[in-house]
Parts: structure tokens; sequence; C-alpha cells
């Protein structure tokens, strides 16, 4: 992976109730006190369901589009020039 925010990565994108398309978006550079993570599995839970049915949760509504899936495990591949704490690393 590069640096810069010129990488392409695929995503859910949550378009409309029960409107989901896979495709791709553009990783932000990397800030000072940033840590990037190679997501190498993604899965959804109830919230992720609620929103796909109905395009909200709880309080929160959908109102543009939006990645979905927050559970995930991933490996440390790029810290920005402050971290101190995390190095490359499985999380």
């Amino acid at each position: 992976m590069g640096k810069g925010g010129s990488d392409e990565n695929m995503a859910a994108w949550l378009l409309g109730v029960n409107t989901l398309k896979i495709q791709p978006f553009n990783l932000p550079a990397l800030g000072p006190h940033d840590v990037r993570v190679r997501m190498k599995a993604v899965g959804i839970c109830g919230s992720d369901v609620h929103y796909l049915k109905t395009m909200r949760c709880a309080d929160f509504v959908v109102k543009e589009p939006m990645v979905i899936g927050h559970e995930c495990a991933g490996i440390i591949e790029e810290v920005g020039s402050e971290v101190r704490h995390w190095f490359l690393e499985i999380v």
C-alpha cells in the first residue's frame, strides 16, 4: 500500500433501504497521530441490519451514503510520525 491517499479500497456502501453497493474509495492521507489498519475481515452486526432495513438505528438517521461494517480485524500497516505506542501488529 502506498502513502498519500491514492490507494483504492473496496467497501459496502449503504445507499438506501435494502440497497448496498460494493464500490471503491480512496484512503485519506495519514496524519501525524493516525494509525492505518489493513482490514483482514469485516462483519456486520445488528445495528448494520437496522441501517440496511430502515436507514436508521436508535437516534441516528442515515442521510447520505455510509460504509457499513464495523466488526473488524486487521494489521497495523502504517503509523503517523507522532505515534509512539502502536506498531505493526495484529489488532
